[in-house]
């Protein structure tokens, strides 16, 4: 089967998480934690800070990247749809 630009995106991602969380450098992992935040805006993943950085710890941790994209995919769909209902059709 082949590889995606999102496959590709992923596991580059991963590798990143993987280089700050063995580097006891601060400041390499604060620059790591930019650069990834520069890729999920350029991706526009609608991810904030707060969320990526729990992304990242939940990958550092052995979850599956894949399977967490695919809920967080489907999280947002939800709060979009609620919104939608909330503010209904004519948005008021």
């Amino acid at each position: 089967m082949p590889h995606t630009s999102t496959d590709h995106c992923n596991s580059l991602l991963l590798s990143i998480a993987k280089m700050s969380a063995s580097d006891n450098s601060v400041v390499t992992a604060k620059e790591t934690f930019q650069i990834l935040m520069e890729m999920s805006k350029l991706l526009n993943t609608g991810l904030d800070e707060t969320t990526l950085a729990l992304c990242v710890r939940l990958c550092d941790n052995g979850a599956n990247p894949e399977a967490l994209a695919k809920v967080i995919t489907e999280l947002m769909r939800v709060k979009k749809e609620v919104n939608g209902q909330v503010n209904g059709p004519s948005g008021t």
